[in-house]
């Protein structure tokens, strides 16, 4: 299982409309209807895998900037392949359900940006910080933006974040004035590793590319007048 950063542009009225009904959000950004067959065993099913000593063992090894073992890396592995053996047993049964259709394409004049697993590696070029935002328009442009729904809408690491269309501007602005071409020549993966970043292992030519799309894409959401939606699936 992996960690893939996205981002996804939507309206004032939608952003309202998933803060006001979370599990609508959740069903639209899982593609399906799956987590709405049994929400409390599906919620109970992600408490004990969050909840588990090698996650916290790793949440920890993180806030210390500490780089997980090997053996860590695969035990969490492990769990993660488990955690989704038994989501996908939850989403079998759900797709019976005539009164809750599957949605496998986001609903019409909504765009997304699939970072990958680029997402990282940018923010720590941005802020030189591991985790949350500096509190800078370029630490909001990934790891930015305030919580909605709550644990019940949670995608797996934490619940999505969302960032106003004036945030998404500022967000865009600074993207359009940052330097990559000199900093991702200048990046350390090394260090990366070392301090935590997951999949560190970026080239100058990958980090350029991603960032040419996330930039656009918020440029893109800038021009609309739209918020973003951020979350780590």
């Amino acid at each position: 299982m992996s960690m893939i950063g996205k981002l996804r542009q939507l309206s004032e009225f939608e952003l309202a409309r998933f803060k006001k009904n979370p599990g609508e959000m959740v069903r639209t950004l899982a593609g399906s209807a799956a987590f709405s067959a049994d929400p409390q065993v599906y919620l109970h099913l992600r408490e004990t895998f969050q909840q588990s000593p090698v996650v916290q063992k790793m949440m920890e090894l993180s806030k210390q900037g500490k780089a997980p073992t090997r053996e860590l890396q695969l035990e969490l592995q492990q769990q993660m392949m488990q955690f989704m053996k038994e989501s996908a047993g939850l989403r079998k049964a759900a797709m019976g359900k005539p009164e809750s259709p599957p949605q496998s394409e986001p609903p019409a004049g909504l765009k997304e940006l699939d970072l990958h697993k680029s997402w990282h590696c940018l923010h720590y070029l941005f802020t030189g910080k591991v985790e949350g935002s500096d509190g800078s328009a370029l630490g909001d442009a990934i790891l930015g933006g305030t919580e909605i729904g709550g644990p019940a809408a949670d995608t797996g690491y934490g619940p999505p974040r969302a960032l106003s269309p004036a945030q998404v501007k500022k967000v865009a602005e600074a993207l359009d004035a940052f330097p990559i071409e000199q900093k991702a020549k200048t990046y350390d993966a090394a260090a990366a590793e070392r301090a935590g970043i997951y999949v560190a292992q970026h080239d100058p030519q990958e980090l350029q590319d991603y960032f040419t799309e996330l930039r656009n894409f918020y440029e893109d959401a800038a021009s609309e007048g739209n918020a973003v939606l951020l979350w780590i699936s």
